[in-house]
């Protein structure tokens, strides 16, 4: 009995708690973030590319998504525009060089983005933002 009340108390817990998905193709970057998002209280997951995250069905369960812009297959604002037209839309963070084209673009697409490079505290408070607000882009 007490087992089963164990159990259903680490479901609510795990229903609780943020999933932030992580897309960069650097193993590096993506380890770096990876340990940021952990040592906040969320959930990372991360993936190499673009299509490991689609394939992967944890989209549903994402509550942020952190993108880079200068993914060589499908760039996280190329993710993002696939997403809303897919009809599953989430809360982004995308992550730039400050290069004039990606800047160019982002502020095309009406959204805003964190440059690198970037400190932990501003990561953190771009993904708190977004969950909290559940903004569908920064």
């Amino acid at each position: 009995m007490q087992v089963k009340a164990s159990l259903a108390n680490l479901m609510r817990v795990a229903h609780t708690l943020d999933v932030v998905s992580i897309v960069n193709a650097d193993q590096s970057v993506r380890e770096a973030l990876t340990d940021v998002v952990f040592s906040a209280g969320y959930v990372p997951e991360p993936f190499e590319s673009a299509d490991g995250f689609l394939k992967s069905g944890r989209r549903l369960i994402t509550s942020c998504l952190i993108a880079d812009m200068q993914s060589s297959v499908m760039s996280g604002l190329e993710l993002f525009h696939h997403l809303i037209a897919s009809g599953g839309a989430i809360p982004t963070v995308l992550l730039t060089d400050h290069s004039q084209d990606d800047v160019r673009r982002v502020l095309q697409a009406g959204l805003q983005f964190l440059g690198k490079p970037f400190e932990r505290s501003e990561l953190l408070a771009c993904v708190r933002s977004q969950i909290t607000n559940r903004n569908y882009s920064l």
